[in-house]
């Protein structure tokens, strides 16, 4: 009898763990549904069984790469050379900070009351290597707005594609948003045509798990019903798809904006043909700045290989940025004995200086100051041997 009662016993304070351990879950509230019906959750629910993950994701340049303006977003800005931008037509535009609010004011003369403010109410890039650009409400309607801050020379500069003189705003259509957001619902999401006007309430800023790994709210309500099932279940798996298909994952923003869109915005899913939804530009020789897949396809190491794909040299979980030891231990995984008569510097292998140089973007220019339109500098994907890249090699040598 008394082994009975302590079964019954232990078996209740069992019963009471799982109830307390299952009470503590992330309700499962939509931050954004999109039209066709898939449901878009926060991370909070992927914390629950991959902590570490999520946690290194929200390092990463693909999940700053757009949000709300924030107090910790902010506190970089605050620390520019000077907080005005003047353009060659005598407009000078201030950056003010009200309340952990960002806004831009507009005047002919610092002396005089601004003729235009505007608040900015998204802050769009990671801020790690280039800097941020800002985004603006009129009602419905999304606009960039004309300064950016420039990280490297810790200034606000004219924003890539302005012009010297004051241009207010440029308006924001779906394909930037399909780059920058999970997702973001266009009041005319079907039509051919686009526009700048959205749901402002159905936007799930940066790239989260759900942009790559589709939908997971099924996954999540299976794994709380079967905590101990170690298999990842009702989500889609990378290592289910082709090389094709991950390459197409990628390609949906690293393949540049595209010269036509086949099918609407958002309606791309992980393991679709690209092919079937957006025309890829047509450029001879792809971008630095926004093609790097065209570049990569066109290199020989991917050309020999069934199996290369984006994630063969990064883990877009991780913030790799700047990890030269990790991305050359990467190429040495499938070239451990490689031939260098003249190019090798050191005892220390540098493949990606030499095979994949920081080129000069021709698509994205900078206007650091008023007289200098300056090329970004992005790492080509394209791998190769550089001439110039072994002169310059050779000089160090002498």
């Amino acid at each position: 009898m008394r082994f009975g009662f302590c079964w019954v016993f232990l078996v209740l304070i069992f019963l009471s763990a799982c109830n307390s351990y299952t009470s503590e879950y992330t309700t499962l509230e939509p931050i954004g549904v999109h039209p066709n019906g898939t449901i878009y959750i926060g991370m909070e629910s992927c914390k629950e069984c991959h902590l570490d993950i999520v946690s290194s994701h929200m390092q990463t340049a693909h999940w700053l790469t757009s949000s709300m303006m924030t107090p910790d977003r902010l506190l970089p800005l605050l620390k520019a050379e000077k907080n005005y931008l003047d353009l060659k037509d005598d407009t000078r535009l201030t950056y003010s900070f009200q309340n952990d609010s960002l806004f831009q004011e507009a005047s002919r003369n610092p002396l005089e009351k601004p003729f235009l403010i505007s608040p900015l109410n998204i802050i769009i890039g990671s801020g790690t290597k280039v800097g941020n650009s800002f985004l603006g409400w009129e009602d419905n309607s999304l606009y960039q707005f004309q300064g950016s801050y420039h990280l490297p020379s810790n200034k606000w500069i004219n924003s890539p594609g302005f012009p010297d003189f004051f241009q207010a705003k440029r308006p924001i259509f779906p394909r930037c948003m399909e780059c920058h957001t999970t997702f973001a619902q266009s009041e005319n999401w079907q039509s051919p045509i686009p526009i700048n006007r959205y749901n402002k309430n159905n936007i799930v800023f940066g790239i989260d798990c759900q942009r790559c790994h589709g939908s997971v709210v099924e996954h999540v309500k299976h794994h709380r019903d079967f905590p101990t099932d170690s298999i990842g279940k009702k989500i889609l798996a990378y290592s289910d798809f082709s090389q094709k298909q991950r390459i197409d994952m990628c390609a949906l923003c690293h393949s540049g904006v595209g010269d036509q869109s086949l099918l609407p915005v958002f309606s791309f899913k992980p393991g679709d043909d690209l092919s079937k939804f957006i025309r890829s530009q047509s450029a001879s020789v792809p971008d630095v700045h926004s093609n790097q897949v065209g570049l990569l396809t066109m290199s020989k190491c991917f050309l020999e290989s069934d199996t290369m794909d984006c994630m063969t040299c990064h883990d877009p979980h991780l913030n790799e940025r700047n990890n030269s030891i990790k991305f050359n231990a990467r190429c040495i995984q499938c070239h451990p004995a490689p031939k260098h008569f003249t190019a090798k510097v050191s005892e220390e292998w540098d493949c990606i200086s030499c095979h994949m140089p920081v080129q000069g973007s021709r698509q994205m220019k900078i206007q650091i100051t008023s007289d200098s339109l300056v090329p970004v500098g992005v790492r080509t994907h394209k791998i190769a041997i550089y001439k110039e890249e072994i002169d310059s090699t050779l000089q160090l040598q002498q």
